[in-house]
């Protein structure tokens, strides 16, 4: 009796090995690993290069399952557009491509207190072989320079040139905030210089990204983002979560914002 017992644990030890196995084959552990099957340089575990549909279902086993109800789902079937898309037009994707960025949601403390805040990061080349991440864009209210209250009398006055503008001391002694009141009014903000000012006097702190995401434009006609899904399932890893038709102008105008 006991042998049998032991026979069966070790047979069930023997199928949940096997199994985790295949679960692990069969996630998209890596970034790199999506691009890869995204380009048709590696398949999921399983699939039929000789099937009818390979290259729409290839792109389709790349979509987090769990967004689609139902094969009639017109979320599944905009789905199956996207994937049409990607084959007809042959599109692949490269690490150093200036079309995808890493939208990283960031948790941090400024001057003590807890912030929320995004950062956009994209590819750059550093030599002819190597590249690197950079930072190209920040954006969160803490960047904004926002006053906390209006304050009318927050301001240089019209003879302040007759006393050698002696009052630009008051600019440094009262509140921090109110700094933008002295801007021209045709003065914008640039969030992502104030995130750079504030890391280097040490004031803000990074203290972990609590969300990640990788945007993609290189489907024409489609923008679409990956995130990745830790789960005991054959649809794990980093998978597309979402995606929207989007045309070359609101592209440009998306890079714009990121690169500009």
């Amino acid at each position: 009796m006991l042998l049998t017992i032991s026979g069966v644990l070790q047979s069930n030890a023997q199928i949940t090995s096997f199994l985790n196995e295949e679960q692990f084959r069969a996630s998209i552990n890596l970034v790199d690993d999506f691009i890869a099957r995204f380009n048709g340089e590696k398949d999921k575990p399983g699939t039929n290069k000789q099937d009818k549909d390979y290259e729409t279902n290839r792109i389709l086993y790349l979509f987090n399952g769990k967004m689609f109800k139902s094969f009639e789902d017109p979320m599944f079937l905009e789905a199956k557009n996207f994937a049409d898309s990607v084959v007809k037009n042959k599109t692949k994707v490269s690490y150093n491509d200036t079309t995808w960025v890493a939208k990283a949601e960031c948790c941090g403390r400024l001057k003590g207190k807890e912030i929320g805040f995004t950062l956009y990061l994209t590819v750059e080349k550093r030599t002819e072989e190597m590249y690197k991440w950079v930072i190209t864009k920040a954006s969160g209210d803490a960047f904004k320079l926002k006053p906390a209250r209006k304050a009318t009398k927050a301001m240089l006055m019209p003879d302040d040139h007759e006393t050698n503008f002696m009052s630009l001391n008051r600019i440094t002694t009262e509140r921090d905030d109110y700094i933008t009141y002295y801007a021209s009014k045709h003065f914008v903000v640039d969030e992502t210089s104030v995130f750079f000012s504030l890391v280097y006097s040490g004031q803000l702190d990074i203290e972990y990204v609590s969300d990640l995401q990788f945007v993609f434009l290189q489907v024409p006609g489609y923008k679409f983002s990956i995130k990745h899904f830790e789960r005991e399932t054959n649809n794990a890893g980093w998978l597309i979560n979402s995606f929207e038709k989007f045309s070359d102008k609101e592209k440009k105008e998306y890079l714009n914002y990121i690169f500009i």
